[in-house]
């Protein structure tokens, strides 16, 4: 479905259709704010914007494999300097939880953290953050997490020692079955929206 420019509308479509924010990407003219204000514009594959037109150009693989959605730290920077007032962040995080539905892990330690902060999340109702980091470390195997916590180990003390990270587990909070309904309902909407 390429035009004579060299543009696939099937991805760009497929984007604004299931991407939360996706169809903002329409209103983009790649100035190129976004990229310039981003704190980690130097850690990325590819700027904001030039994702934008790796979607219109229907590079799905190049998106979706993209380090860059991952990236977003949510600082808002590239929204409020948006002179389209593009959703930015929005659409990154978007592409970021499309990616992931679809099996690509860009990231995979990214990936991995953000799958036990929600397992926490719904387990308990709030994270405990001893056990979150102990438990992504070691999600890639036994001695991949030794390593991890070794490395990480004087940050670690430092928590303890400044009352930041608990040495006890976290319990969970009252009225964790409806926060649960409330998880269970939010992921049976979306399941549904991307049927559509």
């Amino acid at each position: 479905m390429e035009n004579k420019m060299g543009y696939n509308a099937s991805f760009a479509e497929e984007v604004f259709r299931n991407v939360d924010s996706g169809d903002e990407i329409k209103m983009c003219m790649n100035c190129g704010v976004c990229a310039a204000s981003c704190p980690l514009r130097e850690h990325m594959d590819y700027p904001p914007r030039q994702i934008f037109s790796l979607i219109r150009a229907g590079k799905r693989e190049e998106v979706l494999g993209s380090q860059s959605i991952m990236l977003c730290t949510s600082c808002y920077t590239c929204v409020v300097k948006c002179p389209r007032s593009i959703p930015v962040m929005d659409v990154m995080h978007g592409l970021a939880h499309y990616a992931l539905k679809k099996g690509y892990t860009p990231r995979i330690e990214a990936a991995r953290f953000g799958k036990e902060f929600w397992n926490q999340v719904y387990r308990r109702g709030r994270v405990d953050e001893r056990d979150l980091a102990q438990r992504a470390y070691f999600a890639g195997g036994f001695w991949e997490g030794v390593k991890k916590i070794l490395e990480f180990a004087d940050v670690g003390i430092k928590l303890v020692l400044h009352r930041r990270m608990k040495l006890i587990p976290e319990k969970k909070i009252k009225g964790i079955s409806t926060l649960r309904k409330m998880l269970d309902k939010a992921e049976m909407l979306d399941k549904g929206r991307s049927v559509q």
